[in-house]
């Protein structure tokens, strides 16, 4: 059961890229659950046909486009076939990313940029395409999914690390040149989050499970709880925070010695 009233965001229209799978579609069905209108962007047709109609199946309204963030002209197109459809749009979740676990030296050129192309430019170009389509003249919310990586070193994530602390400071950049024309700009950056294919990958690479005991709280987070912190900043509740990179990660990050006390 939520503890946000169901319809804190109707009459709203939400874009999530990624939407279509993992945290992504969680996003989507939690904001859709609360009174939004929601369009998914993905690159896999099969995808976004999917978990659409698992959405519609719940009530949601739901729309998708296929559409590769890397890509400005099928961006502007997936919003353009939104605001045709909706009429307006008042929230931008940037979750398109993409992951693999590798270390430094094995990372191709090709794999680095294209991590750094669908994460950091990916979220550029969506943000800059809804500003002027829509959000110059009506104001309106944007957030970023980043990661915790950005203030230590951490083995087989240099490129995502390297594309999240971009996405970090991009979000701050916004919420100062975009506060005036009425948008607010922040960031979530998961810890985590169990049961993603990121975690597996992860899990995989390195040999050993995610272990929830190694945080504060002693235990992994959900798709959930990354959605729930999501409809929390761009709900009304959240009107004076801007700028703000949020950690959902059980205090992970701010657990330097990993000592557990008795």
């Amino acid at each position: 059961m939520s503890v946000f009233r169901p319809d804190i965001l109707e009459g709203r229209v939400a874009l999530i890229t990624g939407g279509a799978t993992g945290i992504g579609k969680e996003i989507a069905r939690t904001l859709g659950r609360h009174g939004a209108r929601v369009a998914i962007a993905s690159r896999k047709l099969a995808n976004l046909e999917a978990a659409t109609a698992e959405l519609a199946a719940e009530g949601i309204d739901c729309m998708h486009a296929v559409c590769d963030v890397r890509e400005p002209e099928q961006v502007e197109a997936a919003i353009a076939a939104l605001l045709e459809r909706h009429g307006r749009l008042d929230i931008v979740v940037n979750n398109a990313a993409g992951n693999f676990p590798a270390l430094i030296e094995d990372i191709s050129y090709n794999g680095f940029r294209t991590v750094v192309a669908i994460d950091l430019l990916g979220t550029y170009n969506v943000s800059k395409a809804a500003f002027h389509a829509w959000m110059r003249e009506h104001g309106g919310n944007v957030v970023n999914i980043s990661a915790p990586f950005q203030h230590h070193g951490v083995a087989l994530q240099a490129h995502v690390a390297a594309a999240k602390t971009g996405v970090d400071s991009l979000t701050r950049s916004c919420a100062v040149e975009w506060g005036r024309h009425g948008i607010r700009v922040n960031a979530v950056a998961p810890g985590a989050i169990g049961e993603t294919e990121g975690m597996r990958r992860f899990s995989g690479a390195t040999g050993r499970d995610a272990d929830g005991a190694r945080n504060p709280l002693g235990r992994l987070g959900s798709a959930g709880d990354i959605a729930s912190c999501t409809l929390f900043l761009v709900s009304d509740a959240a009107g004076y925070i801007t700028g703000a990179v949020i950690p959902v990660d059980a205090g992970a990050s701010v657990d330097m010695l990993k000592i557990r006390p008795e």
